[in-house]
């Protein structure tokens, strides 16, 4: 007997496993921007018509295969990936379309910024710096897993079982140090939960248990597949070996997760697998290599097809694919909102995040999730709050879906720090200090100090801004300036320097009402008054000449931005148009100036009223955006008068200065009352965030006996730093048959305050 079961077992070893008992399953390891290597094998696999039944990943491969089990097409996985969204989410910044520009108009950049204060609410303890628990802010990812997730969550019941696809995602226990598998709840948490890259993003919570990435302790979790569905066939699809070594140009993210991850067990079960796996050659963080990365998950899948399709001998058509997601999509609700459920903040903020997010404000009108998504970013971009992870359940008896979203109180104070290092006599050092409180209305106070050689800067100004449906704000400032061209060089090349040995001094008091009709416009009524001074030294005896000038000014101005970076931008416009009036008395006392040039004093009533439109634009030429055209039109039309002498009149006269360097050193050819400039500035990415830059701009200006026209062009490297741009220019300016030539090197913001006699 025992010889008859043994020839049983025999044959039944060499007849071939019935194609419609046959399970496939596929798992995905980690592995940040690597994972996108995973979709590059779905779509092999799909196009093959390998079936699969059943899907596990960690991290990456959690969001990929978590995407592919709620019946997204490789189609628009693929969209996400090159889209450059995944890059932005995981940088921690929010989409600047959401932030108003009216916040960001009157900010300084800087280079670092601080926050201090006590945690909480609690203003009973001790302030203090307050260090972020996590390098990225995840307010967008957040958002952009619910949208992907919520409603396959919904149609599942909350059963990763019943999603389009069989579903499994590895989580790391913080406290008890090991993998937990997530099968059920909240899809978008669980992979929130998964992906959470320790140092990069912060851990979550989940059934009272704090998780981070998956991949710490199962970056491979094939074993979870087996044991949860008992597939016939295991497909291994791994794009990373974090027994790599590492070198000093590691990032910081990929030297912790060496660190702490414990070894994976890549050693699937013989006979009813294949791996297909590659140390893929990208970073943690590196989304800019999507294609590349996709492109060899997809070769290494076709290399791996034979194998494949000598265990499977079992298919899926096209037709298949598509009615599976059909049938699924059809059990997911509409993402339509109902009731939105404030926490962790006080009464005032709460009733002004509502405000800002438009919550109930609309009736019965229906709130669409990308509509509430947009409100809730541009809360968070414009400092009313911090976010939480929000959790979106959907109501069967409003058939909406209701929103916990928890928030966390902004700290009231910040330190900010920047400047510029230079090689040229511009050097800059600044330091911010700022208080923000939200109340009934927001409140806010600024101290601004910026110290250099040429440049020196200080304002004391302060904001209140009621937030309406239409924001309205008032300002109110103290103002000083100097800008000096006494000290230091340039950067000249040749032995032409145009740069006269000037100081302009000007303190001012400001008061402005303004409203931001749209996110990224405002219209102001600003008041300025207050005192300038000029010291011109002209000739060969260098006689010094004092000229003052106080007066009063009323303006309103339009000015609406888009710009993608604050300095050397490659996406966006920016629009200003604006008109003033200025009235004030020049006065020269000739008791401070040299004794070869004593003379009668001058005090004389001097008004003149002046328009200034801009309109500056960036656009890609290519899809992928390797080489942007930049153009820029700027007009100006004043009545400006003659001052005591010609050197106070170009003093006080607008300038035209689109180039960085041109705004550092005075020349009078660029200052008219009256000119046309004109720009066009090619810019190519020569590799992520390194460009090259040509800018040529002409100038026709009225110079009182005709029109003359001039020239100044600027060849640029730049690279974008996350603390600032790093910048090597060769500029030129064309004057009166002379030809100025400046190398430059610039690290950080070149700041400049506002003008008092502002165009």
């Amino acid at each position: 007997m025992k010889r008859f079961f043994e020839i049983i077992i025999a044959f039944l070893m060499l007849v071939p496993i019935s194609a419609d008992a046959q399970s496939v399953g596929v798992v995905m390891s980690g592995g940040g921007a690597k994972g996108l290597y995973h979709i590059g094998v779905l779509r092999a696999l799909e196009e093959n018509g390998i079936p699969i039944d059943y899907i596990s990943g960690t991290s990456m491969g959690s969001i990929v295969g978590g995407l592919y089990a709620s019946g997204y097409t490789i189609e628009e996985m693929e969209e996400v990936a090159l889209s450059g969204d995944l890059a932005r989410w995981v940088s921690g910044s929010i989409d600047p379309k959401y932030s108003y520009f009216f916040i960001d108009r009157e900010r300084i950049t800087s280079m670092i910024r601080v926050s201090v204060g006590v945690e909480g609410n609690d203003m009973s303890q001790r302030p203090k710096v307050l260090l972020p628990g996590a390098m990225m802010n995840t307010a967008e990812i957040d958002l952009a897993l619910n949208s992907f997730f919520t409603q396959a969550s919904t149609g599942a019941q909350g059963d990763f079982d019943k999603l389009m696809i069989p579903f499994r995602c590895i989580g790391t226990d913080i406290q008890q140090h090991r993998a937990v598998e997530l099968r059920s709840g909240d899809l978008a948490r669980a992979i929130r939960a998964s992906m959470a890259l320790p140092v990069a993003f912060p851990p979550i919570e989940i059934d009272s248990v704090l998780m981070c990435d998956g991949g710490c302790y199962d970056n491979f979790p094939w074993k979870s597949l087996d044991e949860s569905f008992h597939p016939d066939i295991i497909i291994g699809v791994c794009c990373t070996n974090m027994e790599t070594p590492l070198n000093k140009n590691s990032s910081v993210v990929d030297q912790v997760m060496s660190l702490i991850t414990k070894p994976s067990d890549f050693n699937l079960p013989e006979g009813r697998s294949v791996l297909i796996q590659r140390t893929v050659a990208a970073s943690t963080l590196d989304f800019g290599k999507a294609a590349e990365i996709m492109a060899d998950g997809y070769n290494d899948a076709l290399a791996a097809m034979p194998e494949i399709k000598r265990l499977i001998s079992r298919r899926m058509s096209n037709e298949e694919y598509a009615q599976r997601r059909v049938e699924f999509r059809s059990r997911c609700p509409k993402a339509t909102i109902g009731e939105v459920n404030i926490t962790g903040v006080n009464d005032n903020q709460r009733r002004i995040a509502e405000r800002m997010m438009k919550i109930g404000s609309r009736g019965d009108e229906v709130l669409h999730a990308q509509e509430f998504s947009e409100n809730y970013l541009s809360t968070l971009a414009n400092g009313i709050a911090r976010s939480e992870f929000p959790t979106f359940t959907y109501n069967y008896n409003t058939e909406r879906y209701d929103v916990l979203l928890p928030l966390s109180a902004r700290p009231h104070f910040d330190i900010a720090l920047g400047g510029n290092i230079s090689s040229t006599a511009f050097n800059q050092a600044y330091i911010g200090l700022n208080y923000n409180k939200i109340g009934r209305v927001g409140q806010s106070f600024h101290l601004d100090v910026l110290l250099g050689p040429v440049y020196t800067m200080a304002r004391l100004w302060g904001r209140t801004t009621f937030i309406l449906d239409m924001p309205l704000y008032v300002d109110y400032a103290f103002n000083f300036n100097i800008h000096n061209t006494l000290n230091g060089n340039f950067g000249n090349l040749t032995r032409v320097d145009n740069s006269a040995p000037i100081r302009m001094m000007e303190n001012f008091i400001a008061l402005a009402a303004g409203s931001a009709f749209e996110r990224k416009s405002v219209v102001e009524f600003r008041l300025n008054t207050g005192s300038n001074s000029y010291r011109y030294s002209m000739d060969m005896y260098e006689k010094r000449q004092y000229t003052h000038f106080d007066y009063i000014t009323p303006a309103v101005v339009l000015d609406r931005s888009t710009f993608n970076k604050p300095l050397f931008p490659t996406r966006g416009s920016h629009l200003m148009a604006s008109a003033m009036y200025a009235y004030g008395r020049d006065r020269r006392d000739s008791k401070q100036e040299s004794d070869m040039n004593v003379g009668e004093n001058i005090d004389m009533v001097r008004q003149w009223w002046g328009v200034k439109a801009l309109w500056e634009q960036y656009v890609g030429i290519d899809p992928r955006e390797i080489f942007t055209l930049g153009y820029a039109v700027e007009g100006v039309y004043t009545t400006h008068p003659e001052f005591d002498s010609h050197e106070a009149t170009m003093l006080s006269s607008p300038q035209y200065a689109p180039l960085l360097h041109s705004r550092m050193i005075y020349m009078p050819e660029f200052r008219a009352d009256r000119y046309l400039g004109v720009g066009v500035m090619p810019t190519v990415r020569l590799y992520d965030n390194l460009y090259a830059r040509l800018s040529i701009y002409g100038m026709l200006r009225d110079k009182f006996n005709g029109s003359v026209m001039h020239y100044m062009s600027d060849f640029s490297l730049i690279y974008h730093t996350p603390i600032g741009p790093v910048s090597l220019a060769l500029t030129k300016y064309n004057l009166h048959n002379k030809n100025n030539l400046y190398l430059t090197f610039n690290f950080g913001y070149a700041i400049f305050g506002r003008k008092g006699l502002h165009y």
